[in-house]
């Protein structure tokens, strides 16, 4: 499978059509999901995927072979997302004490019942602007500082983002699981 990536990657970057659609294929399903992180609709999520992989196709000469290609491609994808959020999203400032965001604690047990299926639409559930943050700060690694810098919104609010979505996603999950006991008793 790496040598057939790596021969989309050198087609791609000879302008070879056919491997970029292979490329466009060989992207789709692990991008796709990146995407639903983002989007709460395949058309949404859609669109992103194809800004971002007319986007891979265009700089693909500047992919190094440096690190994992999809790790690159996640980068790229997470950045469409993103602009594409920040076109229909205002930001309310919303700030929140050290104290009150330190007091957040996530039991992971809570997690351990739940299929990657059953995440994603609690994640797609949360306010667009909390599930952005979230998904930055949870799944992509990114600092308050850094969402701050990318989405022009204040640390503070940043952190609020965070909490509310966590709060949320805390409620949703306690739901659940109270669901499932009254199920199995």
């Amino acid at each position: 499978m790496e040598q057939l990536l790596e021969n989309y990657i050198e087609g791609c970057k000879l302008g070879n059509a056919a491997h970029q659609q292979q490329l466009y294929r060989y992207c789709f399903q692990p991008m796709m999901k990146v995407c639903l992180r983002y989007h709460k609709n395949m058309d949404d999520a859609g669109a992103s995927y194809n800004t971002a992989m007319q986007n891979v196709l265009t700089k693909i000469n500047q992919y190094e072979n440096k690190g994992a290609f999809l790790g690159w491609v996640q980068k790229i994808m997470v950045n469409s997302c993103l602009n594409s959020l920040k076109q229909k999203t205002t930001f309310e400032l919303k700030e929140i004490t050290e104290n009150e965001y330190n007091s957040f604690i996530v039991v992971p047990d809570a997690y351990s019942n739940l299929d990657s299926k059953t995440i994603l639409q609690l994640v797609q559930s949360l306010p667009q602007t909390s599930a952005m943050v979230f998904n930055m700060y949870v799944m992509e690694g990114f600092t308050h500082e850094q969402i701050a810098k990318q989405l022009t919104i204040t640390i503070g609010t940043s952190k609020w983002h965070l909490n509310n979505a966590r709060t949320i996603l805390k409620e949703q999950i306690k739901n659940i699981n109270k669901y499932e006991n009254r199920k199995n008793a």
